[in-house]
């Protein structure tokens, strides 16, 4: 079977980086609604506010990072 194999480390290197990138986004986005009044739809903006960028801080924290 072909393919690529990657090693754990590997895997975890990828998926915080991953998850990096997506926190610095929605942070960028909320930062952009607060600070420059950009329009974000409300539900958006409440969920990266409450749920995703608290998740993701926690996850980042889990992996190392």
């Amino acid at each position: 079977m072909g393919g690529v194999t990657l090693d754990y480390e590997t895997v975890d290197r990828i998926a915080l980086a991953s998850m990096k990138d997506q926190l610095e986004f929605l942070r960028s986005d909320v930062e952009k609604h607060d600070n420059e009044g950009i329009w974000m739809h409300p539900d958006d903006y409440a969920n990266a506010k409450l749920k995703y960028i608290p998740a993701l801080e926690l996850l980042i924290d889990y992996y190392g990072g």
